[in-house]
C-alpha cells in the first residue's frame, strides 16, 4: 500500500471506484480496454488529499505505460476521459488468454469438454467452442448472456469478450468480471482460469422465455418457457455436440455423440415461488434479514456468508 506526503493511501473506496467505472463507461477511456487501473489524473496521486472521482480516470495497462513514459499526454487523457472512447462506442472489451488445448467450461454445476454449442436455445447458441482456424492458433469461445429481463450484458466473439455501457456496473478484478444491475444485485461473476478454463460462477439469465440461473457449487437450473425444469447438483458432458438443446420447450440433454454424467438431476414443474430471483440488497434490507440469519435465497448458509457477502 502507497501513502503519499498527505497520508493518502492508494487504497480507493468501492463506491467511488464504481462512480469512476461508472462514467468511464467500464474501460480505458482512451482506447476501451477493459482491464484497468485507477489512474488519478489531476491533480496526480503524489500531490492528492483525496480520492476524488471527478479526478480519476480508468487507464489500461498499455496507456498508463504510455503517459509514465511521456508518449500519451496528461491533456489528451483529460480530453479523452470527458468523452471516453466506451462511451463513444457502447462498449469495452478485453481478450481472453486460451491455449492449444481444447478449454474446459462451467456453468455453475456443468462442466463441458470437447462440447460444440454448451447451451443452444431455439436454434440461438448461447456458447459454443469453435475449433482452431489452423495449427498453432487457440480455440475460440463465442458466448451471448443476458440478464433476468433478457436484455444482453455480455458476449464473446472470438474470444474477445464484450460489455455493454448500458450495464450499472461492470467490475473486473484480476480475473474474474462481475456485472450488476443495481447494488447487491449481481446478475452475472465470470472467471477466467488461463489457459485453459472459463467459469461461469454465477448467472441469472432469460433468452426466448427459456430461464437459467447458477451458482458455483450450487445446483444448476434450467427453465423451459412452458415451465419444465432441470435442476442438477453436477453434470460433466464431453464430447458432444450440443450439450443443452432446448427447442419448442423440449430439453434435450447430451445431444450427438459423447458422454453425459449426472448427479442428482430432478426434472418437473415445482411451485412458482421456486424461480422468484434471488433477492437484492435493497429487497433483504427491507425485510430486515439479519447477518446471522438464514439467507432469503434459501441456500441454508447465513444472509452473510451467502447474498450478504456479494455486494
Amino acid at each position: 500500500m502507497r501513502v503519499n506526503k498527505y497520508g493518502l493511501t492508494d487504497t480507493i473506496a468501492d463506491p467511488v471506484k464504481r462512480e469512476v467505472r461508472q462514467r468511464c463507461g467500464f474501460g480505458c477511456v482512451n482506447c476501451g480496454n477493459a482491464v484497468y487501473q485507477y489512474e488519478h489524473v489531476e491533480p496526480t496521486f503524489s500531490e492528492a488529499i483525496e480520492h476524488n472521482p471527478e479526478h480519476i480516470v480508468l487507464l489500461c495497462g498499455g496507456c498508463h505505460d504510455r503517459v509514465s513514459r511521456g508518449i500519451l499526454s496528461k491533456d489528451t487523457i483529460k480530453l479523452r476521459s470527458k468523452n471516453p472512447i466506451c462511451k463513444q462506442k457502447g462498449f469495452s472489451f478485453g481478450p481472453f488468454d486460451l491455449g492449444l488445448v481444447e478449454p474446459t467450461i462451467k456453468i455453475g454445476t456443468l462442466t463441458c469438454k470437447n462440447v460444440e454449442s454448451l447451451i443452444q436455445i431455439d436454434g440461438d447458441s448461447i456458447f459454443s467452442i469453435k475449433k482452431p482456424e489452423c495449427k498453432g492458433a487457440p480455440f475460440r469461445i463465442n458466448a451471448f448472456l443476458a440478464d433476468r429481463d433478457g436484455i444482453e450484458i455480455f458476449k464473446i466473439l472470438d474470444n474477445e469478450w464484450i460489455t455493454s455501457t448500458s450495464n450499472w456496473d461492470v467490475e473486473v478484478v484480476g480475473p474474474r468480471i462481475t456485472i450488476r444491475k443495481n447494488l447487491g444485485d449481481i446478475t452475472l461473476i465470470l472467471r477466467s482460469e488461463a489457459p485453459h478454463s472459463l467459469i461461469v460462477e454465477r448467472l441469472e439469465m432469460v433468452h426466448r422465455g427459456v430461464k437459467i440461473n447458477c451458482r458455483e457449487n450450487r445446483d444448476l437450473e434450467v427453465i423451459t418457457r412452458h415451465g419444465q425444469v432441470l435442476k442438477s447438483s453436477s453434470m460433466e458432458i464431453t464430447d458432444c455436440k450440443v450439450g443443452f438443446d432446448i427447442l419448442n420447450g423440449s430439453l434435450a440433454v447430451g445431444v450427438g455423440g459423447g458422454s453425459v454424467y449426472i448427479g442428482n438431476m430432478t426434472i418437473g414443474h415445482p411451485p412458482l415461488h421456486l424461480h422468484t430471483p434471488f433477492p437484492t440488497r435493497n429487497e433483504t434490507e427491507s425485510r430486515k434479514v439479519g447477518r446471522n440469519e438464514p439467507c432469503p435465497c434459501k441456500s441454508g448458509k447465513k444472509y452473510k456468508k451467502c447474498c450478504g457477502s456479494l455486494c
